[in-house]
């Protein structure tokens, strides 16, 4: 589940067929407006575990406690990633797409990760630990 631009979420399905996974966009299960809260609550419901964004959602605890307690693996995109130009946004996030699926299914469900705009080749994956 993406809350990235529709088309981009097409594209990377199209691509992540490869192996198993779907991407959808969160616009396909929920309307504009829909509370954050609402919406992980629908993606646990439609059985998608995985969801990745440009939303801080690590900053407010109440989502912070959904998302553990949902057991929702979020990646957020860190700073930088809005600077790109469309072709190399979809470009960097094809490029980690594989790190992140690999590290969804090692790590137990309820983490947030932070992705980096940088290239995967030289960046790392970041847990986000606990504001509390």
């Amino acid at each position: 589940m993406t809350n990235l631009p529709p088309a981009l979420a097409r594209a990377i399905d199209s691509i992540a067929r490869v192996d198993g996974h779907e991407v959808v966009h969160v616009r396909d299960f929920v309307s504009k407006g829909t509370k954050d809260l609402a919406l992980f609550d629908e993606a646990i419901r439609r059985g998608i575990s995985v969801h990745v964004t440009q939303d801080h959602h690590h900053r407010r605890p109440a989502e912070r406690e959904a998302i553990a307690r949902l057991g929702l693996t979020v990646f957020v995109l860190a700073k930088g990633w809005h600077t790109l130009s469309p072709y190399d946004f979809a470009a960097r996030l094809l490029e980690w797409w594989p790190k992140m699926m690999q590290l969804a299914e090692l790590t137990s469900a309820g983490s947030l990760f932070k992705i980096p705009h940088l290239r995967a080749s030289s960046g790392r994956i970041s847990p986000i630990k606990s504001t509390r």
